[in-house]
């Protein structure tokens, strides 16, 4: 599968993936999917500039992304970074079809309605129940800031810290 790692960031692009993950993995292709930036052609345009050397970014509606990683002939011979801006969205990709055995959760800035998890997550209880549902559907989720954070089940330390949202 072409689809090396997805991380839910709602900073999208930024410089941990430009340099930390971009070494890690070796990115040809940085997919931006969520449907709202997506018809925002300001945001495409900002997002597209800030291309590492030798990857290009596209910034795709969630049903785009998933058509283009399952059926492109393209995709087979790229090492695809998907970045997701929200837990939403990371379900909304498996429900269309895209498959995946891992979603790391990066940083979720605090947004109106949000709960602190740790120092750099603030979720909302719609992605929780999300993340939930994910994992119910046996993805592990993970919570990495930079490559070489611990691959652990973060779904545990969310079930003890939002009880209420996790039920």
């Amino acid at each position: 599968m072409p689809v090396i790692h997805v991380r839910m960031d709602n900073r999208l692009i930024h410089g941990q993936i430009l340099v930390s993950w971009n070494a890690e993995f070796k990115i040809d292709h940085i997919i931006v999917t969520n449907d709202k930036v997506a018809a925002d052609p300001l945001q495409v345009t900002l997002l597209q500039a800030v291309a590492p050397m030798g990857a290009r970014v596209s910034v795709l509606s969630i049903k785009d992304c998933v058509a283009y990683c399952n059926g492109n002939p393209q995709a087979e011979k790229e090492n695809i970074f998907i970045i997701a801006k929200f837990p939403e969205d990371g379900l909304a990709l498996v429900e269309e079809g895209l498959k995946m055995p891992v979603l790391n959760l990066g940083n979720q800035a605090f947004v109106r309605g949000s709960k602190k998890v740790s120092n750099t997550v603030y979720l909302t209880e719609s992605g929780v129940k999300a993340l939930k549902k994910l994992h119910e559907m046996g993805i592990r989720i993970t919570c990495r800031m930079m490559p070489p954070d611990p691959d652990a089940e973060y779904w545990p330390a969310l079930e003890k810290t939002l009880p209420e949202w996790a039920k």
